[in-house]
This record gives C-alpha cells, sequence and structure tokens, in this order.
C-alpha cells in the first residue's frame, strides 16, 4: 500500500477540486490551479519528492490546457498556453518515470494525450500514443476520476479519426502499434455501445444477439463511461 504523505494529498485534493470546477473553466479557476500546481512543484524539490512534484506539473499542464481549450487570454497567447502545457506534461511523465507508481504514470501519459489533442496542436498520433501507454497502466478496479479522463481522452481521438477511418485502417493491418487484443477490445467499444442503443439498453439483448457473456457487455459499456462507475469501498486509490 502506498505510505501516506500529507503533501501529496493536499496536492490531489486541490486537483480534484479543480477537475470539479473545471467545467466552467473560469480564469480565476484556472488561474487559482495554476499557482497551486507551481506552489506544489517548489515544495516538492525542496524535499525531493517526485510523486508531489509530477502531481503537481499535471495539475500545471491541466490548468494551461484549459486557457487553450477555453481560449482564455488573447489569441497571441495560445501558443504559449499550448507550450505550457506540453512542457508541463512532458516534465511530469519524466518525473512520474522516477517512481514506480503505476497510476502517476497512466495519470501524465493522459494528461500529455489531453494536451496534444487539445484545438492547438491536434496531434492525434501522439494522443493515440499516450492512450496507449495509459490504458495498460490501470487496473480493474481503477473506475474513479482516472478512468473517466481516459475515457474522455479515448473519445476525443475517436472522434478526431471517425469510426469509419479506424475500421478503413485496421482492415488494411494499420494497427497502430496495437496488439489484437487492445484491437479486439477498441472494436468492442465501438459494436457493443451501439448495439446496446438499438437493443433499448438492454445487457441480456446484448449478450444474446452477440453470443457473449452479460459480464463482457457490462465492462465494455463500464470502460465506454455508458454505465455508473462502481468505486472500491476497500482499496484507497493514489492518483
Amino acid at each position: 500500500m502506498t505510505k501516506y504523505n500529507p503533501k501529496n494529498e493536499r496536492i490531489k485534493r486541490k486537483y480534484f477540486a479543480y477537475l470539479k470546477e473545471a467545467k466552467r473553466h473560469s480564469e480565476p479557476t484556472v488561474d487559482a490551479a495554476a499557482e497551486d500546481g507551481q506552489k506544489a512543484y517548489e515544495l516538492g524539490r525542496g524535499t525531493h519528492d517526485h510523486i508531489l512534484m509530477a502531481r503537481a506539473r499535471i495539475l500545471e499542464a491541466t490548468a494551461e490546457n484549459a486557457r487553450v481549450e477555453e481560449e482564455l487570454g488573447e489569441d497571441a497567447d495560445t501558443a504559449v498556453y499550448a507550450s505550457n502545457a506540453r512542457r508541463y506534461a512532458e516534465e511530469a511523465i519524466e518525473l512520474a518515470q522516477q517512481t514506480q507508481n503505476q497510476r502517476l504514470l497512466a495519470g501524465v501519459h493522459i494528461a500529455r494525450g489531453m494536451v496534444a489533442a487539445n484545438n492547438f496542436f491536434q496531434d492525434w498520433e501522439e494522443a493515440r500514443q499516450c492512450e496507449s501507454r495509459a490504458t495498460p497502466l490501470m487496473r480493474a478496479y481503477d473506475r474513479d476520476h482516472l478512468w473517466e479522463e481516459l475515457i474522455a481522452l479515448k473519445s476525443r481521438i475517436l472522434r478526431s479519426a471517425g469510426i469509419d477511418e479506424t475500421l478503413r485502417a485496421w482492415s488494411v493491418g494499420k494497427l497502430g502499434g496495437k496488439t489484437f487484443q487492445r484491437v479486439s477490445e477498441e472494436f468492442a467499444e465501438i459494436v457493443i455501445p451501439k448495439v446496446w442503443a438499438r437493443e433499448g439498453k438492454k445487457i441480456s439483448r446484448v449478450a444474446e444477439k452477440l453470443a457473449i457473456s452479460p459480464k463482457k457487455v457490462r465492462r465494455i459499456l463500464r470502460n465506454s463511461g455508458l454505465l455508473g462507475i462502481e468505486r472500491d469501498p476497500i482499496r484507497r486509490r493514489t492518483m
């Protein structure tokens, strides 16, 4: 079990609070998140706490990315915000790689992927690579904010390419470095939600129609963010 660290817990609470408020993406909220992230980073640097420093950089990258997505500030500022977001996300990756915290590694790759997929860069290949790196690091019981962020990244990538383009690439063997198992999972994430919607959102009907287990249908729907997130009351999660 991860050792409790009050400084890390504080930055996590600030990060969760920012995610809750970020739906409005008001400039004061973003400014406050960026300031909290900078303070946490300096605190972590003073104690050589790579986990705290990485989390702080995630918060800063998320805040800068919000400035890009919500077009805060002047037009000329967008490139600066985007560059800052990418730098913070890449620094977060370097710091996380010096730890053995898999959830933290997943988090930094998701943050980098969201920056790559923003309205300024639209670097979909980089975004896909980040998603591919993050997905195997997630555990079966990780159905929390980090999973929701991963689902958001996947959805954004899929919207950018389009289902037809993705299927066309797979049909000619262009798998983007993914294993056959991963491609099968992504195909299921495309097909099962569609069948579920057509069958009146009845899991038993989907299972019967596709000749698969109801358990797999539920898992795919949860992975796609279409079923409620089941939280594990026993395990403590750390970002």
